[in-house]
């Protein structure tokens, strides 16, 4: 059974939230440079229904620095007892587009990311795929059945 996806169309692609997060400078070392404080969670306020989701996440990278991971992304959703975590965290590379394709998941949910302590800004975008998303069982199934005459 194959999926079938039309990631690389543009239209499929829907925005549901983009923001930055500047870190908070708060004292000076003793050469004067601002000692900044860590980007806390990032709470995705938008509840996602789809289970196909790009993220983007950008930062300014100090000359001289090579700089490739962004942080992690946690899905959640809300149950009875509350939010609860689920599955593994999403490990995310800086400056591309993470593709992030949840098959275990097939309710509402939310997500939050976690950008490393020594980003002092962070610009992040998420889109979600609204295009088709089917697999080849419906003709599979149809295969079979005309196989069989019925």
């Amino acid at each position: 059974m194959s999926r079938i996806l039309q990631l690389g169309i543009e239209n499929n692609w829907s925005l549901q939230y983009s923001n930055s997060f500047p870190a908070v400078s708060y004292l000076n070392d003793s050469a004067g440079k601002p000692i900044y404080q860590r980007i806390t969670e990032i709470n995705v306020p938008v509840v996602f229904d789809k289970p196909i989701t790009a993220i983007s996440i950008n930062t300014t990278i100090p000359v001289g620095k090579i700089w490739k991971y962004a942080g992690c992304l946690r899905r959640s959703l809300t149950t009875g007892l509350g939010a609860t975590f689920v599955g593994e965290p999403e490990q995310l590379f800086l400056g591309k587009f993470n593709l992030i394709i949840l098959d275990d998941l097939n309710i509402d949910y939310f997500v939050s990311i976690q950008v490393p302590k020594w980003f002092i800004s962070a610009t992040v975008a998420i889109y979600q795929y609204e295009g088709i998303d089917s697999t080849t069982l419906e003709d599979d199934v149809q295969a079979i059945k005309t196989s069989l005459g019925i």
